[in-house]
């Protein structure tokens, strides 16, 4: 019973550092090492505790390169046949996001 009670205190702390760092890697856009480098430590954070990526997150970095996408300065978007593409600026690694019709 303790053992849980520990995982879930653990994981939840894990998960606040994660927005922490993503928030500080947002603020220090500019100084893009620094913003790499937050976003290294919050993916070995992530993989640490063994838990998944929030939602709110999943899509806002690269997952090569670890750049948080800010359009215009690290991310091009394009909307071409029915697909949104994300292509990194840095590492010029492609995304693509199927837009479905409602």
């Amino acid at each position: 019973m303790k053992k849980r009670k520990y995982n879930t205190i653990y994981k939840n702390i894990a998960k606040r550092r994660i927005f922490e760092l993503y928030k500080l890697a947002l603020e220090n856009i500019d100084n893009i090492e620094l913003a790499r480098r937050y976003i290294f430590i919050l993916w070995k954070i992530k993989n640490k505790a063994r838990i998944k990526l929030p939602k709110e997150l999943r899509n806002k970095f690269c997952k090569k390169c670890y750049t948080p996408w800010v359009v215009g300065k690290t991310l091009q978007i394009r909307v071409r046949k029915g697909r949104i593409i994300y292509r990194c600026l840095y590492c010029n690694r492609v995304k693509r996001f199927i837009i479905r019709k409602i």
